[in-house]
């Protein structure tokens, strides 16, 4: 007779070192260089600066920034990430609070004013 064994959650047992459902990355076809393009965008999007996004290459815990470094060159990568930031199109949302507003006061706006400022040469 077969040997059953308990049904079991997962999200109610504990992980274990041998545990079948660990995470494993494993090699996709595309343009690496399109890759490459997504990732610096979606890493500078989520507020990252420029080395901040060219440290993650050297970083063990970005195994596709690692194969793409591998791919390119350190000089490559580098340049193409500058070229990235250098035309990316976007803003930055900054804010200054008041945390003492006076709410008795006639002399100050109801809304918050915003301004765009454009980013063109900043990483001239």
């Amino acid at each position: 007779m077969p040997m059953l064994a308990p049904k079991v959650h997962p999200l109610t047992r504990l992980a274990e070192a041998d545990d079948p459902m660990e995470v494993v990355a494993s090699s996709a076809p595309g343009d690496p260089d399109y890759m490459l393009e997504c990732m610096v965008d979606e890493l500078s999007w989520g507020g990252m600066t420029e080395d901040e996004v060219l440290a993650l290459f050297h970083d063990p815990g970005y195994p596709v920034l690692n194969q793409l470094l591998g791919y390119y060159g350190g000089d490559a990568v580098r340049d193409r990430v500058r070229d990235l930031f250098a035309r990316r199109e976007g803003f930055r949302v900054t804010a200054v609070v008041d945390e003492t507003p006076d709410p008795d006061s006639d002399d100050g706006p109801e809304l918050i004013q915003l301004s765009v400022r454009s980013s063109a040469g900043r990483h001239a």
